[in-house]
């Protein structure tokens, strides 16, 4: 057994779950975590079945979880959803698409939530690869309430074993035009995904290197490149951002553009932010979505393009060079740890092109997003999301004539940008 798997499973004994068929041999392993999802779920694992083949053999894992502390009625919920599923898996699993169930139950409460059920699944893969010595196979994220396109698993054979990357962010889309939706909340499944993609752009733009969406539904990795992240964290929620912000700067990272994930555009208040939750808080106040200033990026950007002369400064050359930056990002970069930090990279980088690389240790994704904190608490205001994204669009494409009429053409716009540009990060 790889040594690195060897650790890695040493740390993170396996549960000894029951499932149907220990001695399938997979090449991808697709994990869905399933919490109350009776109305979702056979649908997702259906939309999977009815994939293009693919000469790979597949395995559907369904973590059914409830913790030690939910009420009587969910968990006879996902006892029942647990039967169902099973039943369901006994029909459609064949020679090179299986099914498999995990009944994870009386989680503990301080951890249990989607990352753990994460965590349960994918740790589960890492061992049958593991026994399998496939540490090239494959860990897809799902959710139980996404679809998926016909060319699924035809688009992740071909990134992982014929373009050799190490970990995939899936192009997405939001079903905007459910007919159960009503037209409020189309509107502001809308604004919503269309902050994302601006997100993104906006910080490619800036000159940051890992701006990929980190979204649960919507990745995929190699088991190897899953242990020397670290494995899927314990967390209510986030988990998937914090897992890609370790597994991201290792290097043959890219997306997955030419396939499509559809994650359920449905309201939710189960996880503190996300979709769901951001997607309710606009219908319930009847509001606008209100993203960041596209100043704060314009000013990120400078800073990214200066990185290299903070090589091997001492404190009064820090605050020499920190007087050029505009009043908003010195004020940021005096009263965080951001000398300190970057201090230790600089002692320890013997050249300043190695210093350039090691700089996004320092100013990583959480880094950005206490910056832009930051600055929108005690400088700049948010501002509505179509009209940041049309700001974006006129710095960027200055010589452009875009007329663009409502929320949905915007956002239309945006993601033909992120269909036609795949990008990729290598170390």
């Amino acid at each position: 057994m790889n040594k690195v798997f060897e650790k890695y499973l040493k740390r993170h004994p396996q549960e000894d779950y029951s499932i149907l068929n220990a001695d399938y041999r997979s090449d991808i392993i697709v994990v869905i975590p399933a919490y109350l999802e009776e109305n979702f779920l056979i649908k997702t694992l259906q939309s999977l079945k009815n994939t293009l083949p693919v000469n790979k053999h597949i395995e559907i894992v369904v973590v059914i979880n409830f913790s030690e502390t939910d009420n009587e009625i969910n968990k006879a919920h996902q006892r029942n959803l647990s039967k169902l599923t099973t039943s369901y898996v006994e029909k459609a699993s064949n020679d090179t698409f299986y099914f498999s169930v995990i009944d994870a139950y009386d989680l503990p409460g301080k951890y249990s939530g989607a990352g753990l059920a994460r965590k349960i699944g994918m740790d589960y893969a890492v061992n049958r690869f593991a026994e399998q010595g496939k540490e090239e196979g494959i860990i897809v994220s799902l959710d139980a309430d996404c679809t998926v396109a016909s060319n699924y698993f035809q688009a992740i054979d071909e990134f992982f074993y014929h373009k050799n990357y190490q970990g995939g962010a899936f192009y997405f889309e939001h079903h905007i035009d459910d007919s159960e939706n009503s037209i409020e909340v189309c509107n502001a499944i809308s604004q919503y995904e269309l902050h994302l993609r601006y997100y993104i752009q906006v910080l490619r733009w800036s000159g940051f290197p890992f701006a990929f969406h980190t979204i649960g539904s919507c990745f995929a990795i190699t088991a190897e490149r899953y242990v020397r992240a670290g494995g899927m964290p314990r967390k209510q929620a986030g988990e998937d951002f914090y897992f890609l912000q370790k597994a991201i700067p290792m290097g043959q990272f890219g997306e997955i553009a030419n396939t499509c994930v559809y994650p359920s555009a449905r309201l939710s208040d189960r996880v503190p932010f996300g979709t769901g939750p951001s997607v309710r808080k606009l219908v319930d106040e009847q509001s606008g979505y209100f993203t960041y200033n596209l100043q704060a990026f314009i000013d990120l950007k400078e800073l990214f393009e200066w990185r290299k002369k903070f090589y091997k400064l001492d404190r009064s050359g820090f605050e020499e060079i920190v007087h050029e930056f505009s009043g908003r990002m010195r004020s940021y970069l005096i009263h965080s740890d951001f000398f300190d930090a970057l201090s230790q990279v600089s002692a320890n980088c013997s050249h300043e092109s190695t210093f350039e690389k090691r700089f996004w240790e320092v100013f990583n994704a959480f880094r950005v997003f206490k910056y832009l904190n930051y600055v929108h608490e005690h400088f700049l205001e948010k501002i509505a999301i179509f009209d940041a994204a049309l700001d974006l669009l006129e710095l960027i494409e200055p010589e452009s004539d875009h007329d663009f009429q409502d929320i949905n053409e915007l956002l239309e716009y945006f993601r033909q940008k992120e269909r036609s540009q795949p990008v990729s990060y290598s170390v």
